[in-house]
């Protein structure tokens, strides 16, 4: 049985905004870069 890997977090501060991301690694998996992107996006677009 293998060991669980650590808990990884990363805090990214964008003006008042904290962004706390845990990543979640696949295959094919989104890269981290363009899932800040849609989160910085989504703060920004009108309600």
């Amino acid at each position: 049985m293998s060991e669980p890997t650590p808990k990884e977090e990363y805090t990214y501060h964008v003006g008042n905004i904290d962004f706390v991301v845990t990543p979640v690694y696949k295959e094919n998996g989104e890269p981290m870069r363009d899932i800040l992107l849609k989160l910085m996006l989504a703060e920004l677009s009108p309600a």
